[in-house]
């Protein structure tokens, strides 16, 4: 079971994640789901009525492992043995369970089985609220870890129901306009769909469920396999026109080679996110991968028995088809079209070829501002219910998340269970004065307050509270706040920093750990207490780092993967590197002008760079295997690319039509990673195709065009 959790999109191996890992193990999971409602106060009656009908589900256990609010802990800190006032408890619970306009709350922390099943979880906190009396689902402000990943999956959940058949179905529509016959888009809409269908078939069996991230995957599966399908097409229909028999057979002999090398570079691209960090990216790039591959199969295998059932030369002749993109009476304004495009690329082939190179290292150089984030809040759209409860809860209450404060005392310390409460009362008090910090909730929130002065009233007082804490230390563990191991006892500090604000989670942090290592600093007696900072919050800075070191390294290994089948269809070294130009400026351009520009990339946006690469080597690949059997029969440069052109021109044109409009209805995702990957898409490959019928002619044409040679043997 896989799922759109911040936590699995950890790097793993990192000293951050194993820190977070070590403290899940001391102190249980940190996944809670914080619930309020408008008008929420301590003395609504709601508070009590909805925490006893969700503790009366007999899901309740198994799904939940505290439930507590803010009416409870007010009762608790202002009864015996603490009996503080109201106001005091009312500022100990600032900012963590109730608001400065006392709004309140009902915290629920998750079990393991309840973080796994996190779509049941969210559901009995909604049953319960219908049960309870005035309140119902629709007015509850859900948030925290378990919520934002439950909305994360729903999201994706919409996105399949409502996006992949819209998709499908505008694919069918550009096909039918482009081979102008419904069959023949029938045809490639089969074959693409039956790839679409074995992709989500391959996901469900493997007991994986689609998560936001693999959520593209059974359009981008589709979307390749059509385009494969319509190159296909376009040479049966060249078979028809030429009046051979077993067209389809020999549509498929003369496509195969491209049709396989171009979704080898697709899967090689694809299969270079197996190099990430993050789990779910890995996930996509093994599916899409294997997706595509079985997809090719099922392409090469089915078209020949399809077309020569249902598209024979005898059908198409009598509907009155073209059977062939320049056919019919513009076929010679066509290719007089062709040759004077092909001889105007011929004399301007150095300029473009310089301009095409010198906005590639241009575009390079804005690859360095290129800024990557994985907050929340970045994911839904500002008027999004998720976005607006989160923003509800932090005006309200206060911070949601949070910066873990582990302070450790070592075997060795001689601090008494007394000395080490004042060590987090201070660290506590420090913390909270800073800025970015709105609450903070430690064993010391639950603790008496005593003096340090040497009276004996005092020192009296404070053997009592000292007895008294180490009786509360297993209550303490209850709590989560208090963690005992063979490397000493550990109190942590709960900082509550905000998630809506545009500062990042390491500013967040820093300031967190600025103050409290200035607390250690000032007292000579600290040098048996260490502290650590962890959380979600740290590790998903962490997240943004890996982000970006993800995007290079899979986009070099794409690169490093693909250049070497490129070089040997073009039967030269220098040769494949100048096919790579026309391949990698498309993705250059997006991510440095998003650098520029100051886009930020999410976690989606990483998969385009290697996936886009694979995919504008297809039409690459297709071009090229033209060109250089052009070459064979001894002719010129120009004369090869024009009739280049003229063979798969029409169909590179269609696909990249194709494609785009398939990804179209992505651009409506409520999912803003999903958007930003459909718009990444279709702008890399609009390059893609300019690159390939602008740039790619003129690099051949150029002086540069000469390190690709044919054999002399005939094609």
């Amino acid at each position: 079971m896989g799922s759109a959790g911040v936590h699995d999109w950890l790097p793993e191996g990192k000293p951050e994640r194993i820190r977070y890992e070590k403290f899940v193990a001391d102190f249980g999971n940190d996944q809670v789901v914080l619930i309020s409602w408008d008008d929420c106060q301590l003395e609504d009656p709601r508070l009590t009525e909805f925490q006893t009908q969700l503790q009366s589900s007999s899901e309740f256990e198994s799904h939940f492992s505290v439930l507590e609010s803010t009416d409870q802990l007010m009762a608790s800190l202002t009864a015996a043995p603490l009996q503080l006032s109201e106001a005091v408890a009312k500022s100990r619970l600032s900012g963590v369970m109730i608001g400065q306009d006392g709004t309140s709350a009902v915290l629920a922390r998750v079990s393991d089985q309840g973080v796994a099943d996190q779509n049941r979880t969210i559901e009995l906190i909604r049953l319960a609220a219908d049960q309870t009396d005035g309140l119902g689902r629709s007015r509850l402000r859900l948030a925290g870890t378990v919520y934002e990943a439950f909305a994360v999956d729903e999201a994706a959940e919409n996105s399949l129901k409502k996006l992949v058949l819209p998709s499908s179905f505008l694919g069918l529509l550009i096909s039918w306009f482009c081979l102008k016959q419904l069959k023949r888009a029938l045809i490639v809409l089969v074959i693409a769909g039956v790839g679409q269908l074995l992709s989500v078939a391959l996901v469900y069996y493997s007991g994986y469920q689609f998560s936001a991230v693999l959520i593209v995957l059974p359009t981008l599966v589709f979307m390749l396999t059509l385009s494969g399908a319509v190159h296909l097409m376009n040479y049966h229909a060249e078979c028809l026109k030429q009046g051979l028999d077993f067209a389809g057979e020999r549509a498929m002999l003369m496509g195969w080679k491209p049709c396989a090398l171009s979704s080898v570079t697709t899967m090689l691209g694809m299969g270079s996110l197996c190099t990430s960090q993050l789990a779910p990216v890995r996930q996509f790039g093994i599916f899409s991968a294997i997706g595509l591959g079985i997809a090719t199969v099922v392409l090469l295998l089915g078209f020949p028995a399809l077309v020569n059932q249902f598209c024979s030369a005898r059908q198409s002749q009598r509907k009155g088809i073209d059977l062939h993109p320049l056919a019919g009476q513009d076929s010679n304004r066509s290719r007089h079209f062709l040759i004077r495009y092909s001889n105007w690329l011929f004399g301007q082939s150095s300029r473009i070829s310089l301009v095409g190179i010198a906005l590639l290292v241009l575009t390079c150089g804005g690859l360095y501002y290129l800024e990557a984030s994985t907050k929340f809040t970045d994911m839904f759209p500002d008027k999004s219910k998720t976005n607006q409860d989160m923003a509800w809860m932090e005006e309200h209450i206060g911070p949601i998340a949070t910066v873990e404060v582990l302070v450790r005392f070592s075997p060795e310390s001689q601090a008494n269970a007394l000395d080490r409460a004042g060590w987090i009362a201070k660290i506590s008090d420090a913390i909270k004065l800073q800025g970015d910090v709105g609450g903070v909730l430690s064993a010391a929130t639950f603790l008496p307050v005593w003096s340090e002065t040497g009276s004996v009233r005092a020192t009296a007082k404070r053997a009592l509270i000292r007895k008294g804490i180490e009786e509360s230390i297993p209550k303490l563990q209850q709590q989560g706040l208090v963690a005992s191991s063979e490397v000493g006892e550990v109190w942590r500090i709960l900082a509550k920093v905000s998630a809506t604000s545009q500062a990042d989670y390491a500013a967040l942090t820093r300031s967190v750990a600025t103050a409290t290592h200035q607390t250690l600093q000032n007292s000579p007696t600290s040098h048996h207490v260490s502290v650590e900072f962890t959380g979600l919050s740290p590790v998903m800075h962490e997240t943004q780092v890996a982000v970006l070191s993800d995007l290079g390294y899979s986009f070099l290994t794409a690169f490093l993967l693909i250049t070497p089948i490129m070089m040997l269809i073009a039967k030269s070294f220098a040769g494949g590197l100048l096919l790579m130009i026309p391949n990698v400026l498309p993705v250059t351009l997006a991510f440095g002008c998003m650098g520029i520009l100051g886009f930020d990339l999410d976690i989606a946006g990483i998969l385009t760079a290697s996936i886009a690469l694979g995919i504008a080597v297809d039409d690459t690949l297709h071009f090229v295997c033209w060109y250089v059997d052009e070459l064979k029969k001894d002719i010129s440069r120009g004369e090869a690319v024009t009739f280049t052109l003229d063979k798969c021109g029409g169909a590179m044109i269609q696909t990249t039509l194709i494609s785009c409009c398939s990804m179209g209805p992505f651009l409506m995702a409520e999912f803003l990673p999903t958007q930003q990957f459909a718009k990444l898409m279709i702008v890399m490959l609009s390059g893609a195709i300019v690159g390939d019928l602008l740039l790619l002619p003129a690099l051949l044409l150029s002086p540069l065009g000469l390190v690709i040679k044919a054999s002399k043997e005939r094609s």
